[in-house]
């Protein structure tokens, strides 16, 4: 038995939360982590760099087709350090000298990037799958599996 099968087989009887819109999740990471939308010449200013590696991934990403003939539709946010937020800052202060992150999401394909791997886990489970996804046993599906495993083995033990 390969790993994917085992993952499959673990969470099949597993209720997955159904797919969200963009909204949905913006609202949701606004209000979780007291996240507040910044421009993009606010972003860019110190993050040129950063911001070059994060398109290079989402190009690499499946979903890539989706915005190739498309303006890119982007929402930034900063997630600032304080009482509700502080938990995702511990252990990050050698890393992350600054006292917030920042958040990048692209409302058409929900591709996002944010520098905070339990960030990351929590927006991309809450994101939800489709259930054309988990029917197709698509790639998707298996990704989503995958991150739940994490998530559950990883984060829960910390």
């Amino acid at each position: 038995m390969n790993q994917a099968t085992i993952i499959k087989e673990k969470y099949k009887n597993f209720k997955l939360p159904r797919k969200k819109s963009s909204d949905e999740i913006l609202n949701w990471i606004e209000d979780r982590y007291d996240a507040y939308k910044i421009s993009f010449s606010e972003y860019i200013r110190d993050n040129r760099v950063s911001f070059k590696f994060i398109l290079m991934n989402w190009i690499n990403d499946c979903e890539i087709e989706k915005f190739c003939d498309e303006i890119l539709e982007l929402v930034i946010y900063k997630i600032p350090k304080n009482k509700k937020t502080e938990i995702y800052f511990l252990g990050n202060e050698d890393s992350n000298k600054l006292d917030y992150y920042y958040l990048l999401f692209e409302k058409k394909t929900q591709l996002f990037s944010v520098d905070q791997h339990i960030i990351f886990e929590e927006v991309f489970l809450y994101g939800g799958i489709t259930e054309e996804d988990k029917k197709e046993d698509s790639l998707k599906y298996l990704d989503y599996l995958t991150n739940i495993d994490f998530f559950f083995n990883y984060i829960g033990k910390i």
